[in-house]
């Protein structure tokens, strides 16, 4: 358990020390996730949410260029978009 309310996260390349303040419930949320072996460490679990919030962002990059590009009347009939899709799967499973 954390005696205190920091968490300390390192960098997988560099070593970087970060201090984080974090409200009561969040720093539940990773104890339980340590406590139970979830993760290994606050550390992992830590990096864990910032590599899915990153994920995320990029995810809603993608989302608002397809957006943008429906907006401008750039659009590929479903037929083709799912041809494709089936061709990158076949190709992903081999």
């Amino acid at each position: 358990m954390l005696n205190d309310r920091r968490a300390t996260f390192h960098a997988s390349t560099r070593v970087n020390k970060i201090d984080i303040q974090l409200p009561q419930d969040q720093q539940s949320a990773i104890e339980a996730l340590v406590n139970t072996g979830r993760f290994g460490s606050v550390q992992e679990a830590v990096s864990e949410g910032l590599r899915l919030l990153i994920a995320n962002e990029k995810l809603r990059e993608a989302v608002q260029i397809g957006i943008d590009q429906a907006d401008r009347g750039e659009l590929h009939e479903h037929d083709t978009v799912f041809a494709k899709l089936r061709s990158m799967a076949a190709e992903a499973a081999n």
